[in-house]
């Protein structure tokens, strides 16, 4: 795996970081180019997802196309390797928990459920946005959707209603606990 994202990244006059995480499909690294950061996302020998890279690439270049996610810098799906924007920031439950003002929590909801329609809007569904809030970034108190992996233009987008759902309706939810307990009666004004 590291001779794939070794090579790619002498290629393109990348240097090769730390490793930041690995995944059932894939291994994520952060990579340098002059000062500028970048995840370079490779994908694994044994993965059972065929044609990951490809089809990721091609999701966050639509999902890019209007305003979300990290940005596409360049892929190899001979090597099946993605290469986009590092971003900065905390997960959406660190942020949350870490006692953010009402106002920079309405308006980071705001935007988070406009991002979930703009997906639907375009027919694609992320499928990976509840749970515990991981692949929503937090930077400069905006939402950043990241891991296109699993996302999919053949099913049904539900993207705004899961958002929905994740923030305010689940009943068992930490997540929609603490927004209910930051928000208030305020939380009302971003369900209907």
């Amino acid at each position: 795996m590291l001779a794939r994202a070794s090579s790619f990244a002498g290629e393109k006059g990348l240097e090769i970081i730390e490793q930041l995480g690995k995944g059932h499909s894939s291994l994520v690294y952060l990579a340098m180019s002059g000062r500028k950061r970048l995840v370079l996302k490779a994908e694994r020998q044994d993965s059972s997802r065929f044609r990951m890279a490809e089809r990721e690439a091609e999701n966050l270049r639509r999902a890019n196309e209007i305003g979300i996610g990290p940005k596409l810098a360049g892929f190899d799906f001979e090597k099946r390797i993605i290469l986009m924007e590092f971003v900065e920031g905390k997960t959406f439950s660190e942020w949350l928990f870490s006692n953010p003002e009402r106002k920079e929590l309405m308006e980071f909801a705001r935007e988070l459920l406009a991002q979930g329609k703009r997906l639907d809007e375009i027919g694609l569904d992320h499928g990976q946005l509840a749970g515990r809030g991981k692949n929503i970034l937090v930077r400069n108190g905006k939402p950043v959707i990241i891991d296109f992996e699993k996302a999919s233009s053949r099913r049904k987008c539900h993207n705004f209603s899961v958002l929905q759902a994740f923030l305010f309706r689940n009943p068992n939810g930490a997540i929609a606990a603490r927004v209910k307990e930051i928000l208030g009666e305020e939380a009302e004004k971003l369900t209907s």
